[in-house]
C-alpha cells in the first residue's frame, strides 16, 4: 500500500521568498561589480597614551631618587599600536629626532640632574605610534621631583696590601650609587697627596682592580698605575712616593651630577728593595728562634760573599689538622696570586727559601712564583724532607717525585755524626757532617731528569731499637733538570760546628762546611748575584 505524500502551503511560500531573495541578491551584487562601492573612507584615528602613573603626591621636603621605573601603555581606535617615543625634559624644546623608539611599556631611567645641583624636576613624556605611523598628538607627560644621593665607593675584602711590601701593590675595590650604578661617572685614586694639581688620576668605570708598580732605583721614586687583573698600562704615573716610611692610597667616585662619595683610604709600609736577592723565612717558632735561624743563614751567605739581600719573614700562621698553613699574611692574599704576588717576586733574580715544614707556606711556591722563573729566576729551598702524600701539589715543584717510605712498624733512622756524600755531579764537595740523630728525614726519590746531589747514610730502626741498612734512595738533595730550584732536605742547623761532639767518647769531630756548601749552591750552582 502506498502513502501518499503531501506538500504544505507555507513551505512552498517560504521557499518561493527565499528565490525571490536569491535573485535581488545577485542583482546588486552584478551592479556592485559593474559599478564599484559607493561612499568615502574614514581618516586614521591617532592613538591614545597614558602612564600608569597620573601624578607624584610626596610629604612635603621628599623626592624620589633619580633612578625610577616608568610604565605607560597605548591604544588605537581603529588599528593597533607598533611602539612607543619618549623623551625626558621639557618637551617644548624636542625635535622629532630627540625621541626615542621604544617596543617597551615600561622601563627603569636614570633621570639626570644638572651637574652641581641636588635636586631637580624631569618631565617625561611618552607617546604610541600606531599601524599607520600616527603619533599621540596629546602624550602623556608626568613630572618626577628627584634627588641625587652621592655615590659609594669601598675596598674589597682581602684586595688590599699587607702591613709591608716592596715595589708591587694592588687595591680592590667596588663602587655603586644608590641612584643607580647607571649614574655613575668615573673613578678617581690619588696616593699620598690629595690636595695639588693633578694628584687624583682617573681610572676607567669597569676597571675595578689596580696594581701600582714603584721604581725605587732613581732618586725620586715613581709609582706606575697598572689597571685590570692584566696589569693593563694605563699611562698614570704618580711622583709622590715615599720608600721605607708609610704610604696613604686615597680613592673616591663621582656620579653624572659631580657628586663625590666618601674618600676613602688605605695606608701601609714600603720597603726599598736593594738586592736581587729575597731571603724569605719560614721557620716557624719563638720569635728568638725564628731570628737565629735566620741569622746563621745570613751568616753563611756573608761567608759566601752575599752581604745585601732583602728579608721578609713569612713565618706567621700555624698548620693544623695535617693541612698546609694558611699562606702567610707577609704577602698579599691568595686570591692575589696572579698578577700581585707573582709581579713582586719576580722582582727579584734569586730566592733563599728556609723554613722547618714542608707543610708551610712552601706548598703555594707553585702558584707564586711563575712569573719569576719565567723571568729567569732561581730559588734555593732548604726545608727538612718529611713523608709526603703522592697528590701533594708540592712535588709539581720540588725536583723529586715522592718520597721512601720504610716498612711497617720501621722508621729512618741517621746516625750521629753520619758523613754527608757527594753525587758524582759535585766536585770539591764541602764536608758535612750530622751533630745529632737524624729522625723524620726521609729520603726523597728524584725525577730521571732531576740531579741528585748528596745523600745520607739512611737506615731502618723498628720499635726494639733494630737498625738495618736501607736499600732505596739515599738522596735528600737534587736540583730540577732547568737548574732553576735546588732542594737541600736537611736543617743546617743539624750540622757539626765548633765544639760538636760525636758519640759517648766525647770525640770532637771538624765542623762542616756550611759556608763553602751555601758558596756552592748560590753561586757556582744558581748563580745568585746581589
Amino acid at each position: 500500500m502506498r502513502r501518499a505524500i503531501y506538500s504544505s502551503p507555507h513551505i512552498f511560500s517560504n521557499m518561493l521568498r527565499s528565490s525571490i531573495l536569491l535573485l535581488v541578491l545577485l542583482n546588486f551584487l552584478i551592479v556592485s561589480c559593474d559599478n564599484g562601492l559607493q561612499g568615502s573612507l574614514n581618516e586614521n584615528q591617532p592613538p591614545n597614551t597614558s602612564l600608569t602613573l597620573n601624578e607624584i603626591n610626596l610629604p612635603e621636603g621628599e623626592r624620589l631618587v633619580s633612578q625610577v621605573n616608568i610604565s605607560w601603555w597605548g591604544d588605537d581606535p581603529d588599528g593597533y599600536i607598533v611602539g612607543y617615543e619618549f623623551f625626558i625634559g621639557d618637551v617644548s624644546s624636542a625635535a622629532d629626532e630627540d625621541w626615542i623608539f621604544t617596543e617597551s611599556t615600561d622601563s627603569t631611567f636614570i633621570l639626570p640632574i644638572e651637574e652641581g645641583n641636588l635636586d631637580a624636576d624631569v618631565e617625561f613624556t611618552v607617546r604610541a605610534i600606531d599601524n599607520d605611523d600616527a603619533r599621540d598628538d596629546s602624550p602623556a607627560s608626568l613630572t618626577f621631583p628627584i634627588r641625587n644621593t652621592e655615590p659609594n665607593i669601598e675596598f674589597n675584602l682581602n684586595e688590599t696590601p699587607p702591613d709591608t711590601t716592596f715595589r708591587v701593590m694592588s687595591f680592590g675595590y667596588n663602587a655603586s650609587d644608590p641612584d643607580g650604578n647607571a649614574n655613575l661617572n668615573r673613578v678617581e685614586i690619588a696616593l699620598n697627596d690629595t690636595a695639588s694639581e693633578n694628584a687624583w688620576k682617573q681610572i676607567p668605570l669597569n676597571v675595578t682592580f689596580v696594581t701600582l708598580k714603584i721604581d725605587d732605583t732613581v732618586a725620586e721614586p715613581t709609582a706606575e698605575v697598572l689597571v685590570g687583573r692584566a696589569v693593563n698600562e694605563a699611562g698614570l704615573i704618580f711622583d709622590s712616593v715615599y720608600v721605607d716610611a708609610d704610604n696613604t692610597f686615597y680613592i673616591r667616585s663621582f656620579d653624572n651630577a659631580e657628586a663625590v662619595s666618601e674618600v676613602e683610604e688605605f695606608t701601609w709600609y714600603v720597603k726599598k728593595q736593594t738586592s736581587r736577592i729575597l731571603f724569605l723565612n719560614d721557620f716557624y717558632s719563638t720569635a728568638t728562634a725564628t731570628e737565629d735561624r735566620a741569622a746563621l743563614h745570613l751568616g753563611l751567605l756573608a761567608q759566601a760573599g752575599i752581604t745585601e739581600v732583602d728579608y721578609l719573614d713569612i713565618s706567621d700562621g700555624f698548620a693544623t689538622g695535617g693541612q698546609r698553613v694558611p699562606l702567610t699574611q707577609a704577602l698579599p692574599d691568595r686570591s692575589l696570586a696572579d698578577p700581585t704576588t707573582n709581579m713582586m717576586l719576580a722582582e727579584w733574580d734569586h730566592i733563599y727559601w728556609i723554613s722547618n715544614d714542608l707543610s708551610r707556606n712552601i706548598g703555594y711556591a707553585l702558584e707564586l712564583t711563575q712569573d719569576f722563573f719565567d723571568n729567569g729566576g732561581t730559588m734555593f729551598v732548604n726545608i727538612p724532607s718529611k713523608f709526603i702524600a703522592s697528590d701533594n701539589p708540592l712535588l709539581q715543584f720540588l725536583p723529586f717525585e715522592g718520597v721512601e717510605q720504610a716498612s711497617t712498624g720501621e722508621n729512618f733512622y741517621i746516625a750521629r755524626c753520619a758523613e754527608i756524600s757527594e753525587s758524582d755531579e759535585i766536585t770539591d764537595a764541602p764536608f758535612l757532617q750530622l751533630n745529632r740523630i737524624g729522625t723524620g728525614y726521609f729520603p726523597i726519590i728524584p725525577f730521571n731528569e732531576s740531579t741528585p746531589l748528596f745523600e745520607a747514610p739512611f737506615e731502618t730502626r723498628n720499635f726494639l731499637g733494630v737498625r738495618a741498612d736501607f736499600e732505596g734512595s739515599h738522596l735528600i738533595s737534587a736540583m730540577n733538570p732547568d737548574e732553576t730550584i735546588l732542594y737541600f732536605g736537611i736543617d743546617l742547623d743539624d750540622f757539626t760546628t765548633d765544639g760538636s761532639t760525636c758519640e759517648s767518647d766525647g770525640n770532637t769531630p771538624p765542623p762542616s762546611e756550611l759556608g763553602r756548601l751555601i758558596e756552592f749552591i748560590t753561586d757556582e750552582t744558581l748563580g745568585f748575584e746581589q
